[in-house]
């Protein structure tokens, strides 16, 4: 099921919804879809905290995103946001301006330990990016 606002509606306030929502009129708040995806349209315009599972953005967006998996901006759509999410796909030729954080855990010594075994994993002949001679 999909929730839908459309395109003459303008909603202000808090939205909690539980199902996925497309917005393609305007939203000024607060929006909480928690397990479930947003979708913004075209000619959808929101200005809200966003709380979602994923969030895909082909309109315009100014206020702040924390997705659980994804956020994707597609190439109609204009982004001023700060973002909170591990995957982050932002189309060539899309508009943003805000910042990203993809660092969702909360212990951050265990990743740099990850880090280091796979750049030693991946290194060649004892020094990364070194390519062997051809003999």
């Amino acid at each position: 099921m999909t929730a839908n606002i459309k395109e003459s509606f303008l909603i202000k306030g808090e939205l909690r919804v539980e199902e996925d929502l497309t917005v393609e009129g305007r939203v000024e708040g607060r929006i909480d879809l928690g397990d479930h995806n947003l979708w913004i349209a075209p000619h959808g315009e929101v200005n809200a905290v966003i709380h979602a599972k994923n969030v895909f953005i082909a309109g315009a967006l100014i206020g702040k995103i924390t997705a659980t998996e994804m956020v994707e901006i597609k190439l109609s759509g204009s982004v001023e946001a700060s973002i909170k999410c591990p995957r982050v796909m932002i189309a060539d030729g899309a508009k943003f301006n805000g910042s990203i954080d993809t660092d969702t855990g909360s212990d951050t010594s265990s990743k740099l330990s990850l880090q280091k075994a796979d750049s030693a994993k991946m290194s060649y002949g004892g020094s990364a990016g070194r390519v062997p001679s051809k003999s």
